[in-house]
């Protein structure tokens, strides 16, 4: 005999249900008030149908369960349910070293969710006994979690020219950010712009930037060798302008290209030195390029790719071992449109959407 579940917001209600389904002779097993994870207050009602009403001994199965077996596990179920909210409550006193607020608890599942680690959170994030409201709630959050994120302004050219190095791995859109950081000077700043590239033997990169260059109005010089690109920059006017070089390409976790990177950057003496990051990336790739990024010298975080994520929590947990600020932030291929500069209210924005929406 299968033992129904009725809930609503009253008892009248769940009755009502109750007696539309069994009938008026349906026997009430047990009954309960109980809060869901959103604070909305519910009566829940167990029933069985009328035994009388059931099937002569002659025609009921042997292994039907009897009215006194079906009591006794529902008496069963209900103390299970029971030990798992005592265990749910143990495991708050140990986690957090504090009853945690049933609201707090929901965020903090949320939050997992979304990508944080345990590890962070309870680091970042302590518990909280009183919680006024979810909204509330969740800017706490994002306050505390993002409160490590360290920002800085793009550099602006002195007396001489500002020489710009981007590096990233293949496909972090590093060529797309490094023209739309020629077009944010050249439109925003009025400054006059020139790119060098010696990403000459990848297919298609150079005709690329040629095609750029001539729509853009900006002057490109093609460097095949580092002699040639320390020539190329020595020819450079000693007034305010912007040179970006695009290095040649290469996966920065292999010896060969990072020296050749280490090489290109202590030649040129870039005046903003940035590394690529891609939101879509993981946690421990984050992290190790960040890592290689200090050992570089990079000056300048840009982070790419925010709209082919649906979570930025592997990028906020990732800067918090690093102390290269966040210059700007890429959220899709426009140029130069889907570019700003990095602001902590943008990552925050970004946490708990999910549950907000």
């Amino acid at each position: 005999m299968r033992v129904r579940t009725y809930r609503a917001s009253t008892i009248h209600e769940a009755l009502r249900s109750m007696r539309r389904e069994l009938g008026d002779n349906a026997v009430i097993v047990d009954t309960r008030t109980f809060r869901t994870d959103t604070g909305v207050e519910l009566v829940e009602v167990l029933a069985i149908p009328d035994p009388e009403a059931s099937p002569s001994p002659s025609g009921t199965s042997p292994n039907a369960a009897s009215p006194t077996d079906t009591l006794s596990f529902v008496q069963l179920q209900r103390e299970l349910i029971t030990l798992r909210q005592q265990l749910s409550a143990i495991e708050a006193l140990i986690r957090f070293n504090t009853g945690a607020d049933p609201l707090w608890q929901q965020l903090y599942t949320t939050l997992r969710t979304e990508g944080f680690t345990e590890e962070f959170l309870l680091r970042r994030l302590p518990p909280t006994s009183s919680v006024p409201s979810w909204k509330e709630l969740l800017l706490h959050a994002r306050h505390h979690l993002t409160a490590h994120i360290r920002t800085a302004e793009l550099p602006s050219p002195a007396a001489q020219p500002l020489r710009l190095l981007v590096v990233g791995l293949p496909g972090s859109g590093k060529t797309t950010t490094l023209l739309k950081l020629l077009l944010f000077y050249k439109l925003l700043h009025h400054l006059p712009c020139h790119l060098i590239s010696a990403e000459v033997s990848r297919l298609g990169a150079l005709e690329h930037l040629q095609l750029f260059s001539s729509i853009a109005d900006i002057p490109l010089t093609e460097a095949y060798t580092p002699h040639e690109l320390r020539q190329h920059l020595a020819t450079l006017p000693s007034s305010p302008m912007v040179a970006a070089i695009e290095l040649p390409g290469g996966n920065p976790f292999r010896k060969e290209t990072y020296r050749r990177w280490r090489h290109y950057s202590e030649l040129i003496h870039p005046e903003a030195f940035f590394g690529i990051l891609s939101a879509t990336d993981s946690l421990a790739v984050l992290r190790r390029l960040l890592q290689i990024w200090h050992e570089l010298g990079v000056s300048g975080i840009i982070i790419t790719k925010l709209d082919l994520t649906p979570t930025v929590a592997p990028v906020i947990q990732a800067l918090e071992q690093s102390d290269i600020p966040v210059v700007c932030l890429c959220a899709g291929p426009r140029i130069p449109e889907d570019i700003e500069p990095a602001r902590v209210e943008t990552f925050a924005c970004r946490i708990g959407v999910v549950e907000e929406t």
